[in-house]
């Protein structure tokens, strides 16, 4: 009896020890994991990060990203690589960065054309940011122009409405790429004012510049960084700025509000994004790397050179704007009817 009694003791003891040892290693393998986790994110970043851009070098979102590169310096401890993918509007590098390891290494610089108006109006789009990536920080914005050729009869934006008005369609109006903010601004007028012109699409705002001043186009939509040259020597006149705001090297020109429009928006942004699941702890500390960085007096300066504006902002305050930036250009997509095939 009383080895059965010590046998049952023993068994009784087994049993009830069993479950707090694997609760204990359970407990165990949780504070190891959140400890490594911990580890691999402050030594974040162990390597190179590379920035994908959608576009050649030269253009806004390029001279965009390079000012962030700069402005951030060795502040990370390791080298930010500009890598330009151009490409099906902007949607190769897009569906290049979101088939990335999602570690922090490999990060989308897009404007809104490659991240969200494309994947708006493209068919079997790649993907949908709202899927695919996570804000981390908008990096600049900038104003939208509504440009005309010098001998253009308008000579405000009233006047431009109602010569469309008076002449359907004989009107053409330049936009550099489908999807582009450009071309999605250009609908939008025309939803807005209820008139109608003949869009021309061009292969980006260079050769639209030219035809614009060559008079082979009546007028463009267009950022100042490849506007502003040509305004100053007179070869082209602005007739409003799309903001909310007047640009200072512009003081003179009315913002589209002013001029009697104030539903006609499309600022230019450009952000950085990462693929979705970083982890959340590498997302915020390039927020706040590039949050100071961008605050930098170069980096300011660097922005008004272009006509635009250094914007950081936190993940949840990117997001924001991309959601609500999401919600304006459905509609004009859905009204316009505009698709393209992947």
């Amino acid at each position: 009896m009383r080895n059965g009694r010590t046998m049952t003791a023993a068994c009784n003891a087994t049993r009830s020890t069993t479950p707090r040892m694997a609760l204990a290693v359970a407990l165990g393998l949780i504070a190891y994991t959140t400890t490594v986790t911990a580890g691999r994110a402050e030594t974040y970043p162990s390597r190179p990060i590379t920035l994908v851009i959608p576009y050649p070098p030269g253009g806004n979102v390029d001279v965009s990203a390079r000012i962030l590169q700069r402005s951030i310096g060795d502040t990370l401890g390791q080298p930010l690589i500009v890598e330009n993918r151009p490409g099906g509007a902007g949607l190769i590098a897009g569906n290049f960065v979101l088939r990335a390891k999602p570690d922090g290494y490999t990060l989308f610089v897009a404007s809104n054309g490659p991240i969200l108006l494309g994947p708006l109006i493209t068919k079997d789009a790649p993907y949908r940011w709202q899927d695919s990536f996570i804000p981390i920080s908008s990096i600049s914005q900038a104003p939208t122009l509504l440009l005309v050729r010098k001998d253009f009869p308008a000579k405000t934006v009233s006047d431009f409405v109602e010569y469309a008005r008076k002449n359907p369609e004989a009107i053409k109006v330049g936009y550099g790429g489908v999807g582009s903010i450009n071309n999605m601004v250009s609908e939008l007028m025309q939803q807005v004012t209820g008139v109608k012109w003949l869009g021309v699409n061009y292969r980006g705002n260079a050769p639209l510049m030219t035809d614009l001043i060559g008079d082979h186009v009546d007028a463009a939509f267009i950022q100042p960084v490849d506007a502003l040259p040509h305004v100053e020597s007179g070869a082209v006149r602005v007739l409003a700025v799309i903001a909310g705001k007047r640009m200072e090297k512009l003081p003179s020109v009315p913002t589209m509000a002013e001029a009697g429009y104030p539903n006609v928006t499309g600022l230019t942004f450009n952000g950085l994004y990462a693929p979705k699941g970083t982890p959340q702890q590498v997302i915020d500390k390039l927020s706040a790397v590039m949050r100071q960085a961008l605050r930098k007096p170069e980096a300011v300066a660097a922005f008004e050179k272009l006509g635009s504006e250094a914007y950081p902002s936190t993940p949840t305050e990117f997001t924001k704007f991309m959601t609500e930036q999401t919600a304006v250009w459905s509609e004009v997509v859905k009204k316009s009817h505009i698709q393209v095939d992947n």
